[in-house]
């Protein structure tokens, strides 16, 4: 009887530092949606920027770093309708309801 309640007590420990580690970071595809959804509003504002006038045709994560808990650092490329494509740095933070989009800066200054 006590092997038996050892072993589940080591399982469960095992499971809950799993589980602990687990979702401190959105999805690749999750950070897509949040920077593609960001920018169509955007475009939208501000409609004689290159997001207005050419429109987003898509977006590719290059990388995710995690700043703190509950938010992160992504670079991405964003590619208009036109074939341009932009390098952005974008920050985004968890909120009960998912992710959040921050903050974005153009890091080539054009």
């Amino acid at each position: 009887m006590v092997q038996k309640t050892s072993r589940l007590t080591l399982i469960l420990c095992c499971f809950l530092m799993a589980s602990a580690c687990a979702g401190r970071m959105p999805t690749q595809k999750r950070s897509e949606r949040a920077i593609h959804h960001f920018f169509q509003r955007y475009a939208k504002k501000y409609p004689t920027t290159s997001f207005g006038m050419h429109g987003i045709k898509g977006v590719e994560i290059i990388d995710q770093q995690e700043i703190r808990k509950h938010l992160i650092a992504v670079q991405a490329y964003i590619t208009l309708k036109n074939g341009d494509l932009r390098k952005i740095s974008a920050t985004l933070e968890k909120k009960s309801l998912g992710w959040k989009f921050i903050s974005w800066e153009n890091p080539e200054g054009s």
